[in-house]
């Protein structure tokens, strides 16, 4: 054998054996379907199926909105999937959705660059927060529900009262696509993020700026804020979830997240984080161990919302394959497929 042939023969075998030991570590990682789907319908049944972009939880656990491409804001009742009501207010594709963490009021954003604000009573009415900003990506309320943070095309981050609803602050974005919010949980800080591949980070408080943190070369589509206040974790076309001290930004690991571009973050717990997107699965990871712990899969289509229902330990994501999902992280059941 050439001194030549000797290191190419050696690279090959090295580089198969790490190939074979993350297949065998990837079908060691347990699957689990979910506990219960809904298949969102059109309303006319000569209209086509709404992609999913958002889903929101009423902190109550009473509503779960779903809005999506065609237009409308759909109401469920949370425990049993019952669709309750229909909203057209937008006039284009509904990006965003958030509750208010009063459970009282449900905010939504899309491409027309409306923002609404829907009151949670009896006649769910809603009110017209803004009509003329760009395209509006994310949305985010502080934990105490003052301030509501949107940002999307355009270099600003807008944020607005979150009970009366008048513009209070704009800060400068990092760069001028922006698709994702966080609060803190204790409200300190606001981190944002977008196609730049920066992490910029404010007090909340004051909108001082604190930081700008270089996370990624491409677009981050996912931020989210530990609820311990420890990590935060941030993801996106790279398809890496990259986790960061949550007081100083500073990159502390990564989770090796190779199955699609990730457009969708969701601590579940302290501990857990979900993350999902184009590889049509969601992985649940425990952070502390670096490991992931399981892998939801039923979708047949990118997943672009994840939301945790703490009080019920259950996951909740949405798609492009025109469902919802719920994952009971307790226990985890066979799937049942219902329509509304």
């Amino acid at each position: 054998m050439s001194k030549l042939s000797f290191p190419i023969l050696f690279g090959t075998l090295l580089l198969a054996g790490l190939i074979a030991d993350s297949r065998a570590r990837a079908e060691t990682v347990p699957e689990v379907s979910a506990s219960r789907v809904i298949e969102l319908a059109p309303p006319d049944s000569q209209e086509k199926t709404p992609v999913i972009s958002s889903v929101a939880l009423d902190p109550t656990e009473k509503y779960l909105a779903a809005v999506g491409d065609d237009h409308l804001v759909r109401l469920f009742d949370a425990q049993s999937g019952r669709l309750l009501h229909r909203f057209d207010s937008h006039v284009d594709w509904v990006h965003a959705s958030v509750f208010r963490p009063d459970g009282q009021l449900l905010a939504t954003s899309g491409a027309d660059g409306r923002i609404r604000f829907w009151n949670m009573d009896s006649t769910v009415r809603p009110h017209v927060l803004v009509e003329q900003l760009p395209v509006i990506y994310a949305l985010a309320f502080s934990p105490d529900g003052r301030m509501l943070a949107a940002a999307g095309f355009g270099d600003k981050v807008w944020i607005f009262d979150g009970r009366q609803g008048k513009l209070a602050r704009e800060l400068a974005a990092p760069g001028n696509d922006i698709r994702a919010l966080s609060f803190s949980s204790d409200g300190s800080r606001l981190a944002a993020a977008g196609r730049a591949g920066v992490v910029r980070l404010w007090d909340a408080e004051s909108g001082n700026q604190l930081a700008d943190v270089r996370v990624s070369p491409r677009r981050i589509c996912a931020l989210e804020y530990s609820p311990d206040g420890k990590l935060l974790a941030a993801a996106g076309e790279e398809r890496v979830v990259r986790l960061l001290d949550a007081a100083s930004g500073e990159p502390l690991s990564d989770l090796p997240e190779r199955s699609g571009d990730v457009l969708a973050l969701c601590f579940c717990g302290p501990d857990k984080l979900a993350s999902a997107g184009s590889g049509n699965v969601i992985h649940l990871w425990d952070v502390n161990a670096r490991q992931e712990l399981r892998r939801l899969v039923g979708h047949t289509g990118s997943i672009t919302t994840l939301v945790f229902d703490r009080g019920a330990e259950t996951l909740i994501s949405g798609g492009f394959d025109t469902t919802v999902r719920l994952w009971d992280l307790k226990h985890l059941d066979v799937e049942r497929v219902t329509r509304r």
